[in-house]
């Protein structure tokens, strides 16, 4: 169990690295909210599993892994930016902008509750 936010930033980092890398309508990011708000959680899930990770019994390389994915994320990120809308065409623009909004919260929330 003390293992899993590892686990949890490593998937976190793929998701951000797989919505800003594909087109493809399952994984890929629909708009530049989306694509902020994935890399928002690819960090704050780096932040958590920095601070409660043992890395007094596992290689702190290892910490590198989900750094080095969400460091492709970012580089995909910004190849695909252009590309995107400002918001998904097929939502309103209130609904998600709220969303963004209170995952935005949810996520400052865990990191200050976590780290700090």
């Amino acid at each position: 169990m003390e293992y899993f936010p590892g686990f949890l930033a490593l998937a976190f980092a793929l998701v951000f690295l797989a919505a800003g890398a594909t087109r493809w309508k399952g994984f890929g990011a629909s708009s530049r909210l989306e694509l902020v708000v994935a890399a928002l959680t690819a960090v704050a899930g780096l932040a958590v599993a920095r601070a409660l990770m043992p890395w007094g019994e596992v290689s702190a390389l290892l910490w590198l892994v989900p750094v080095a994915i969400t460091a492709a994320g970012v580089a995909a990120a910004v190849w695909i930016w252009p590309f995107l809308p400002a918001l998904r065409p097929d939502r309103p623009a209130r609904r998600t902008v709220v969303f963004g909004s209170l995952n935005t919260v949810v996520l400052l929330a865990v990191v200050a509750l976590f780290v700090l």
